[in-house]
């Protein structure tokens, strides 16, 4: 039965975080960025009172990538986007009703409140999806439950007929009734500027604080066989750069790795992203790492991804390696219209939406009825440089709520562990989901065993974190500045 909330108050909290290496993805590369959390209170129908939480990260040009956008505007642009959102969410949940009635009325608003001040879908969704993950966590804590348990029993009130009709709760019953995987391997991120063997860091550029830095050591560390390799649009570099990463990859990987290429909107003609595809096929140093790829994601720029004249020759080239959509996934309509195109999937990111992601697995499900091998689709799971704790641990809690058996993973490398939180936080997080961390109050990690994180704990009431976030150590909205970040004008 479903569970009626009102949404009371909400507020923001922020930190700032540096990167311990630069990442370098698409046009832009990362040394620092704020790092938002959401607060929530609700009161159930009951009387009942409870918070929840959400958190992510407020990154250039991955939202918009407009070259003419500088970080700055990228950030103003998501704070009116949760602005907005808050709005709208504490309008449509003025008076006890259920999650996801609170999101279909609050969503709609935030899209056309986002196209009235000049925001992409995506940019205009971001705000509402801190606000579904919220209310779901703080209806978690209220009925005691996780978030299969909440799916299971009606808890959310999700009404997958009422975006897309065709779908029925059975379709959300068909993945949700499955039991959850125990532990998900991680798909590690290798970046444009990462480097890949020892000799490509100048004896100078050592960051001797314990932790890998290239990708040769993190293979031998976490013993790794899963991998996201970004490109970067122009074929003989792509080459050049796949060719040194397979040889490290070959060599160090004595059983099958699957790799995931990301394109990152990079290129602007099929044609383009075909002659890319072809040289990977003939490139002898390449054969072990075409037969691995998974998938390819994302390869053409947004603006034409869902055009039918610019994605002529799409389908055949999917036949080859299935092609996915990412960054063009910006409304409640984007994957039925790629899979009409010839795409095979879509991602799962939680700052685009966490019942966008419930409603493209219900779509896979019924869509699938209709297909059979090679052509069935699927959702793969990406990561957006999330950190600890509760960005990470609820993009973890969806992936496991999907049954996505790999996750890219990304934020653990490119930040130094769990030092930007408190030592409460810390000390909780070890507490409570020491099957994911491993270290002290005073200085943590990620813990990657073989490969794998494990993520039974997750499985506890809320939204995939059994604590709340210390608040107190962060600074308020209100009292915050771009200028506090140090990161310039960068475009």
């Amino acid at each position: 039965m479903s569970l009626a909330l009102a949404v009371t108050t909400a507020s923001c909290h922020l930190r700032n975080l540096r990167t311990r290496l630069p990442f370098r993805y698409g046009a832009v590369t990362l040394t620092q960025f704020p790092l938002l959390h959401l607060a929530v209170d609700v009161e159930a129908a009951d009387g009942r009172r409870a918070g929840g939480f959400a958190a992510d990260n407020l990154p250039p040009k991955w939202f918009d990538k407009d070259p003419a956008r500088s970080f700055r505007d990228n950030v103003e642009d998501l704070l009116t986007s949760i602005r907005s959102a808050q709005a709208a969410y504490l309008d449509a949940g003025r008076s006890p009703r259920p999650v996801f009635e609170v999101w279909h009325d609050a969503y709609a608003q935030c899209a056309r409140r986002g196209r009235a001040s000049g925001l992409n879908a995506l940019t205009a969704a971001f705000g509402s999806s801190l606000f579904e993950r919220a209310l779901a966590d703080a209806a978690g804590r209220l009925s005691g439950l996780d978030v299969l348990g909440m799916l299971r029993a009606d808890i959310l009130g999700v009404r997958p007929e009422a975006v897309h009709p065709g779908l029925g709760r059975e379709h959300l019953l068909a993945w949700a009734s499955r039991p959850a995987p125990d532990s998900v391997a991680v798909r590690h991120t290798v970046g444009l500027l990462d480097p890949i063997v020892a000799g490509d860091v100048p004896a100078d550029g050592w960051l001797r604080d314990g932790l890998p830095q290239t990708l040769e050591e993190c293979v031998q560390r976490h013993e790794l066989d899963h991998f996201k390799l970004k490109v970067g649009g122009r074929v003989d570099a792509d080459i050049d750069r796949l060719t040194r990463i397979a040889a490290t990859l070959d060599r160090l990987v004595p059983g099958p790795y699957a790799v995931t290429l990301d394109g990152n909107e990079q290129y602007k003609a099929m044609a383009d992203f075909a002659a890319l595809v072809e040289a990977i096929r003939a490139t002898p140093a390449l054969a072990r790492l075409w037969r691995s790829i998974a998938f390819i994601e994302q390869p053409l720029d947004r603006a034409i991804a869902l055009e039918p004249a610019a994605t002529e020759g799409l389908a055949a080239l999917g036949r080859q390696v299935p092609i996915i959509i990412d960054e063009s996934d910006g409304d409640l309509d984007a994957f039925p219209r790629a899979v009409a195109l010839g795409y095979r999937g879509v991602s799962t990111k939680n700052c685009k939406g966490i019942v966008k992601s419930f409603l493209n697995r219900s779509l896979v499900e019924r869509l699938n009825a209709e297909r059979s091998e090679p052509a069935r689709l699927f959702m793969s799971a990406e990561d957006l440089t999330n950190v600890p704790v509760v960005a990470l641990q609820q993009d973890l809690a969806t992936v496991r709520a999907l049954g996505i058996g790999h996750v890219e993973r990304n934020g653990h490398h490119y930040v130094r562990g769990l030092a930007h939180c408190s030592a409460a936080e810390r000390a909780a997080a070890l507490r409570h989901h020491g099957d994911l961390y491993t270290g002290d109050a005073s200085e943590a990690w990620l813990r990657i065993d073989g490969g794998r994180l494990r993520v039974g704990s997750l499985a506890t009431p809320g939204y995939g974190v059994a604590f709340e976030p210390d608040l107190d150590s962060m600074i308020p909205l209100e009292g915050w500045s771009f200028d506090s970040l140090g990161a310039g004008e960068t475009r």
